[in-house]
């Protein structure tokens, strides 16, 4: 067969396998959502029980996104070496042992301890999930499959919510994490059987029995077998394989790309921390600010979905571009409408939530069409990996901005305006180097 696998994964339909394996990275996705906000939900609980100040217990809830960074920068760049498939179990292994000991754990130093750890698994398999679904979908659902694949976070946030409100005051906190560790657990069992190495990866690193394993992984998927191993796609003019994790031909449009993840999430960390205290400054109940957070949420999850969608017609730059744009108008909507005007606040809380998650979504696919196999989860580890410190840096700076009095507007306003800066750097992040990457799905 003289065309690659993945031509074949691009242009030929899904298989039920492949959508098998989509729906394993959602639910896998879904177990991270319970992961992240079960601290959340258990922690005024485990203050009482310990004792422990607001202030003091902040150092489980920074934990968590520091070790989402690290994972992100360190841990993700291993699936392009050792396999998405193996780093996705060692990942989730690992996520299971996490959660059990923090639901035995017995002081705040442990605690912070397997949150750390737990935040370091979370930020790589995240990776590994992005990648894996881009590289198993066809060239006409791929985009709304990955966007699919975001809405198992939020999925994930909801079930923990009802986790929660079962388990917490007759159980206890540590119910809440043995449950999430269970749900780890299915996804660990399942990835075990149902989980195939990425066909990409086996042509771009060819491990021992590479074509054995990549013409069973296409007998799976009702695809025409290979009679001999593909040739490996050739490196992007200006790399140097095995001195550098990014090809240095690459470097700019990743430094750009780091960039507009970076001041995207600022501005998203900031308004996903503080969205509730604005609306409170602006007079509204707490009764409506929850109406108007479920509204919120619940823009998001569809945006993933829109996003996904129309990604494919419009181009994923373009969309991302679009979205960036209108987080930054739909921001200063917020900060425009008059206080007390309840149905306006929630309308506009809504697009900000729509706007701020579509653009999240465009935004990785745009790094995931970026590189090739041999460098596509490192690409996408420390795009991300920057985003989440701007998720740490946003919600700081909000706090500065707030008690400084800089007011509603002016604070919103002010992370409107960065996001001009993502705006270029997607523009401007198409600059390659002669012999482009192939795109996971574009």
């Amino acid at each position: 067969m003289s065309r690659s696998p993945t031509d074949v994964i691009r242009q030929s339909p899904m298989s039920v396998y492949q959508y098998a394996i989509i729906a394993l990275c959602v639910l896998s996705y879904a177990s991270d959502g319970v992961d992240v906000v079960t601290l959340s939900y258990a922690a005024p609980a485990l203050m009482k029980e310990w004792g422990i100040s607001a202030e003091t217990f902040g150092l489980a809830y920074t934990a968590t996104p520091v070790g989402i960074a690290v994972g992100s920068f360190f841990l993700s760049p291993l699936a392009d070496k050792v396999g998405r498939r193996t780093l996705t179990l060692w990942l989730l292994g690992s996520l299971v042992i996490m959660l059990f000991l923090t639901a035995v754990s017995s002081s705040l130093l442990m605690l912070v301890t397997l949150r750390l750890l737990t935040g370091v698994s979370l930020g790589a398999l995240v990776v590994c999930l992005n990648v894996t679904v881009s590289e198993f979908s066809n060239e006409e659902r791929s985009n709304l499959l990955v966007g699919i694949l975001h809405t198992g976070y939020s999925a994930g946030g909801m079930v923990c919510g009802a986790l929660a409100a079962l388990l917490l005051e007759p159980l206890g906190w540590r119910a809440l994490f043995f449950a999430a560790a269970l749900l780890s657990v299915v996804s660990f069992v399942l990835s075990l059987f149902v989980l195939a190495e990425s066909p990409m990866y086996l042509v771009a690193r060819r491990p021992a029995n590479a074509l054995q394993r990549l013409n069973a992984i296409f007998r799976r998927m009702n695809k025409p077998e290979f009679d001999s191993l593909p040739p490996a796609p050739e490196t992007v003019a200006g790399g140097r394989k095995g001195r550098t994790i990014i090809p240095r031909a690459l470097w700019f449009g990743t430094g750009l790309l780091c960039l507009a993840g970076f001041v995207f999430t600022v501005s998203g960390g900031f308004m996903a921390s503080w969205r509730p205290k604005l609306l409170d400054m602006a007079q509204m109940t707490m009764t409506w600010n929850g109406i108007a957070g479920v509204c919120t949420h619940g823009a998001g999850i569809f945006a993933h979905l829109f996003v996904g969608a129309l990604a494919r017609k419009v181009g994923e730059r373009k969309i991302a571009v679009i979205f960036l744009i209108g987080m930054g108008l739909a921001f200063t909507l917020l900060g425009m409408v008059p206080d007390g005007a309840i149905v306006p606040l929630i309308v506009a809380s809504t697009l900000s939530g729509f706007f701020n998650v579509g653009a999240f979504t465009a935004i990785i696919l745009v790094t995931l069409n970026y590189y090739d196999a041999s460098v596509r989860s490192a690409g996408l580890g420390i795009m991300l990996g920057c985003s989440r410190v701007g998720g740490i840096v946003g919600p700081l700076l909000g706090g500065f901005a707030i008690g400084a009095g800089f007011g509603r507007f002016w604070t919103l306003f002010l992370f409107a305006v960065i996001l001009a800066i993502p705006v270029v750097a997607a523009i401007y992040a198409r600059s390659r180097a002669t012999g482009a990457p192939v795109p996971a799905h574009a």
